[in-house]
């Protein structure tokens, strides 16, 4: 050093960075060198400017990025850094909202693989207790329990981008169901009410769709592998209810528990869970 001038590899090797990085904010203007020889093109530093490439580091930490910085060294007024700081904040609550959104989606996930890992077995008729969810819903447009499950997946995959698009995130399969009206259910008609999804944020929905709530109960219910077995199965939750003399108070539920095969996520592999909210009198038997 001379006269406190750093060639580019002294300034480099002093904070702790390297080439490329000065040449690039040399590029765009960030940190130019106090002089450049014009024969050799060699870039000389006042030792000085170490406190700029400093502050550049420094408001990078902090989630600005270079255009951002470089806004800021050209501007150099305190008014206009006060401002490009009050954004920053608001954009770093935005960003912790979301990253607090996807730690709360992981966690659902976890727990929906706990619960797929302890079902009952298959087809067995069981009481259980069901939490109180959150639901968007549309009529059906067609009898699902007459197609094949592609048709659900397809009427799922407009309403889940139709939710999108209103700002509506974390919908998977998972969390939708076809909807049978207890009359149907009790005359054997088949037929699908309504296709919904569950909405995991109550909150970031209100004022974009109509959500409706389900409330706790005790359902009869029971879970079964593939779309196609559903019509035996609600024959069986039928037979059942009526077998334990079961009250029956509103209608059933065909959920999507599992949609991926869990040795190829590639493909698909439902597994379902048909539901009807129930009431067990005193003397009714266990199932």
């Amino acid at each position: 050093m001379k006269n406190n001038l750093l060639t580019i590899g002294q300034m480099a090797k002093l904070n702790h960075t390297t080439l490329a990085t000065l040449r690039l904010y040399d590029d765009k203007g960030l940190l130019k060198p106090k002089s450049v020889n014009p024969l050799n093109g060699y870039r000389t530093y006042d030792v000085c400017q170490s406190a700029v490439f400093h502050m550049i580091q420094y408001n990078k930490d902090l989630g600005l990025n270079l255009n951002e910085i470089k806004a800021l060294l050209d501007c150099s007024d305190q008014a206009f850094l006060v401002d490009m700081y009050h954004q920053k904040l608001k954009d770093l609550d935005q960003q912790m909202k979301y990253i607090l959104w996807q730690k709360e989606q992981i966690r659902s996930i976890l727990d929906w693989k706990d619960h797929v890992c302890h079902l009952p077995p298959r087809g067995v008729c069981t009481l259980e207790y069901v939490r109180k969810y959150d639901v968007f819903v549309k009529k059906a447009t067609r009898n699902y329990f007459q197609e094949d499950f592609g048709s659900v997946v397809y009427d799922l995959a407009h309403l889940k981008a139709e939710l999108r698009q209103k700002g509506i995130h974390g919908i998977y399969f998972y969390h939708a169901f076809v909807t049978m009206k207890l009359d149907d259910f009790l005359a054997r008609r088949y037929r699908a009410a309504e296709l919904g999804v569950i909405i995991p944020d109550k909150d970031e929905a209100t004022g974009k769709i109509e959500v409706q709530s389900h409330s706790s109960n005790m359902s009869a219910s029971v879970y079964l592998d593939g779309f196609d077995h559903v019509p035996a199965y609600l024959d069986q939750l039928r037979d059942t209810c009526q077998q334990n003399h079961y009250t029956m108070l509103g209608d059933v539920i065909c959920q999507i528990v599992a949609i991926l095969d869990p040795c190829d996520y590639r493909k698909t592999s439902e597994i379902l869970r048909l539901q009807i909210p129930v009431q067990k009198n005193a003397d009714t038997p266990s199932a």
